[in-house]
């Protein structure tokens, strides 16, 4: 077999594909409506996956609510109300559907009535599956921070804990780290084999001065935020600006920072947060 070396050339005439931007900040800093149109396309480029209920009013976002990592289940029973059991006499499950999940339209022509919601691993197959006939370029997840917390209620109940740190010798911690990147890297790595993009969305921890240098990091255990800022391309701090209003973003970083970008054009810029200004900043960038 002959192995191809390639050697990397980067002109900067489009935007890459393929990248994996993970924008983090305090609330209501601008993440989920820029998100939400995060593409050569604007929003018609972009699945917005919902965890938090966050994007309800966000105009034109293309939406799909998530409330759990896999399909929830309930007793199976017959039409006149008694519980089916197998052979074995083991009491039957059936997935519930989407749309008797419990949730409700909050706004809207259907306000009030059933809302499907779905499950994490549910839209990854469906996106692996009809991704040649959707219209999207980009997935965004909003935010990872309520994903690590169904995967921390998993661990807890799976290990018979009542809270996360109770595990010996840390065991607890490990799974929860592992089941999340496990979730970030499916993503990853389906939107690479598809040459789509991924957008992940976390808020920060509460920022704290060390030597007037500002600590910033996504609201979640050090580990596992160490694990997805390693995996992820573009790092961006997302803020508004008292003045103006605007909404900005910057790829600023030092160490106390998990803030920064592999993509040249970016390095070390504060810019506007919204797709058109990052696009504009690689389009006219020029080797120094």
């Amino acid at each position: 077999m002959d192995i191809q070396v390639r050697k990397v050339k980067n002109n900067w005439k489009d935007m890459p594909s393929g990248v994996t931007w993970y924008f983090i900040g305090q609330p209501k800093t601008g993440k989920t409506t820029a998100a939400s149109s995060w593409s050569g396309k604007g929003s018609d480029g972009v699945l917005l996956i919902d965890t938090d209920l966050g994007s309800d009013f966000v105009e034109n976002a293309n939406t799909i609510t998530v409330s759990s990592l896999n399909e929830p289940v309930r007793k199976k029973t017959s039409e006149d109300g008694r519980t089916i059991v197998n052979k074995k006499g083991q009491q039957q499950v059936e997935i519930i559907p989407p749309e008797e999940r419990g949730y409700y339209y909050r706004s809207g022509d259907k306000k009030g009535k059933p809302m499907p919601v779905y499950s994490m691993s549910e839209i990854l197959r469906w996106i692996k599956d009809n991704w040649s006939k959707l219209p999207y370029d980009t997935i965004a997840i909003d935010t990872i921070d309520q994903v690590n917390r169904w995967i921390e209620e998993k661990v807890t109940k799976e290990l018979n804990i009542k809270a996360m740190g109770e595990g010996q010798w840390g065991a607890d911690w490990g799974m929860a780290r592992r089941n999340n990147v496990d979730i970030i890297v499916r993503f990853q790595k389906l939107m690479k084999q598809l040459g789509g993009n991924l957008v992940l969305i976390s808020h920060s921890k509460t920022t704290t001065i060390t030597d007037g240098k500002a600590q910033l990091s996504p609201e979640l255990p050090r580990g596992l935020a160490y694990s997805i800022t390693a995996k992820a391309d573009v790092i961006g701090y997302t803020t508004v600006d008292k003045e103006s209003g605007d909404y900005n973003i910057s790829f600023q970083s030092y160490d106390e920072r998990t803030v920064g970008s592999r993509l040249r054009p970016l390095a070390q810029k504060n810019l506007l947060f919204n797709y058109k200004a990052i696009l504009n900043e690689i389009l006219t960038y020029k080797e120094k």
